[in-house]
């Protein structure tokens, strides 16, 4: 018995740990065009709701908090008539699920089309949906159309991958419209993850070695509210100071490059990290680069890939190999030569059950270089 509580115990402790944030609104004070909730959650969010256009169209205490969602019963007077509510978030939220409900056509005595429109942004950046699909209704882009009411409450799922700042629903009258009378929708719960949205998504760090400059260069794919990097350097990859910083875009969905140059580079193994600050002073690290720079003219580049694959890039002539992990015990596979500077090496399965910090040894013209890699997961 005492096994069984302890069990449930922590199975309640892992809910909670994942629990998601939780906005409910059955408690909407009925018939407010402009309500906010001031915090939401357990990491605390405000929440706006703004409710314009047609709002006269709206039957009376609409919008109407009920615990099926929000609704919107409107008794539109003619094709093209919308009202629109606005969400506002007060900082990005990340992975936003809701439903949308009862979109169809015909409603009771009335006979027009809902037209439900869901549009997003983080920043001013647009952000789309995904929508599902339902019984009563067909989805083109993030348009959702009314073609039957065959269907009490007919679903449509809506998610937001990525981190939105509003969210904007605009309820409309269809072309096909014959009785004016009251018709609805309903405007599901909001949910969304309790931990706050990263700034900055980094798809590539690498670096490389022109004249005596070491010049990094790395790319995102997905920026929210984020203020800008900044370069960081160390000589053992744990003690790492700034040595510059850079402006990032702010908010984007697309690729963006950046760059940045050390135009004095210390002698030996520079590592390299950046740290992702975003606007509201949050911030994460990437991972370390590491990059050799020496008189002779060698460079000595390092790079873990997926599946136990460690990439060195060097222009040293008939380099030689060695991997080890702290206690300097060997775990080197097979030394693949994919061109002339650039070497695949695998670790071998004794490695990839170990620790997952690694030294990769090269020697050539009896010289000798070291670098730690943090293999990826």
């Amino acid at each position: 018995m005492k096994t069984r509580l302890l069990l449930l115990f922590s199975l309640i402790l892992s809910a909670l740990a994942g629990s998601a944030q939780d906005l409910d609104w059955n408690t909407y004070v009925d018939g407010s065009l402009n309500y906010t909730y001031p915090s939401v959650g357990n990491l605390p969010v405000s929440v706006n709701v703004q409710t314009s256009g047609s709002t006269s169209s709206l039957n009376l205490n609409e919008p109407n908090g009920r615990p099926t969602g929000l609704r919107l019963a409107a008794d539109f007077p003619a094709s093209g008539n919308c009202v629109s509510v606005k969400i506002t978030f007060s900082q990005p939220i990340s992975n936003l699920i809701f439903n949308m409900f009862d979109i169809d056509y015909s409603d009771g005595d009335s006979d027009y089309e809902d037209v439900v429109t869901i549009t997003g942004s983080n920043g001013g950046t647009g952000v789309s949906p995904a929508i599902g699909s339902a019984a009563t209704n067909t989805v083109s882009g993030n348009t959702i159309t009314g073609t039957n009411g065959t269907v009490d409450l007919a679903t449509n799922l809506v998610t937001f991958s990525s981190p939105v700042t509003e969210v904007t629903i605009q309820y409309c009258a269809g072309p096909s419209f014959a009785l004016p009378e009251t018709q609805e929708i309903y405007i599901g719960d909001f949910t969304w993850d309790d931990a706050p949205a990263l700034p900055v998504r980094l798809a590539s760090f690498s670096g490389k070695r022109v004249e005596n400059q070491l010049l990094l260069g790395w790319q995102t794919t997905f920026e929210s509210n984020s203020a800008y990097f900044v370069v960081e350097r160390s000589t053992d990859a744990q003690a790492f100071e700034a040595i510059g910083r850079v402006t990032s875009r702010g908010f984007s969905e697309s690729m963006q490059a950046y760059g940045f140059t050390d135009e004095a580079p210390l002698k030996g193994t520079n590592y390299y990290r950046l740290r992702q600050v975003d606007r509201d002073g949050r911030f994460e690290y990437s991972k370390i680069l590491g990059l050799t720079f020496d008189a002779a003219g060698f460079y000595f580049e390092v790079r873990a890939l997926d599946r136990g694959q460690i990439e060195v890039q060097t222009n040293a002539p008939d380099p030689a190999f060695a991997l080890v992990d702290l206690r300097g015990i060997p775990q080197l596979g097979q030394v693949e030569k994919v061109s002339a500077t650039r070497y695949l090496l695998q670790v071998t399965p004794s490695g990839l059950a170990a620790p997952a910090l690694k030294i990769v040894q090269m020697r050539a013209n009896q010289f000798g270089y070291a670098r730690r890699v943090l293999l990826n997961e």
